[in-house]
């Protein structure tokens, strides 16, 4: 997917207007998810990624990237909404939003290593981003 596509179905997705309201969420959701993953996990992510999404990735030095702090899904959508100044209700919509936009980003090899790498609880962004994957682009 290119930059220019991702823009439009992100705010299509995550229900906003400009692209600078989809780059704050897309910003929240990849920084909480890169503080998450460990080792280069995020790079490999942001390599299937446009190249301005890789750029946020890795806004986030490398030695905090290799860090694979450990925290429940409901302290992500947490994050996600502190990042952006909202209740966690909308942190949560914005985070699922995401995952099914990143699933029809990134291959499904490439989504499962990020699955593997996070505890069970994470599983229901799972199946939304499976879902994407599985329907048409």
């Amino acid at each position: 997917m290119q930059y220019p596509e991702f823009i439009h179905e992100a705010k299509e997705q995550l229900g906003v207007q400009t692209e600078e309201e989809v780059l704050d969420i897309t910003r929240a959701f990849l920084h909480t998810l890169t503080e998450h993953l460990a080792g280069n996990a995020a790079d490999n992510l942001g390599a299937q990624l446009p190249a301005p999404l890789l750029d946020i990735i890795r806004e986030i030095s490398p030695e905090q990237r290799d860090q694979g702090e450990r925290f429940k899904l409901t302290e992500f959508y947490q994050r996600v909404a502190d990042k952006l100044g909202v209740d966690e209700e909308t942190g949560q919509h914005y985070t699922q939003q995401f995952m099914q936009l990143l699933g029809r980003m990134v291959t499904e090899g490439e989504l499962h290593k990020i699955k593997i790498t996070l505890s069970e609880d994470y599983a229901p962004l799972f199946e939304s981003s499976q879902t994407a994957q599985n329907s048409p682009r």
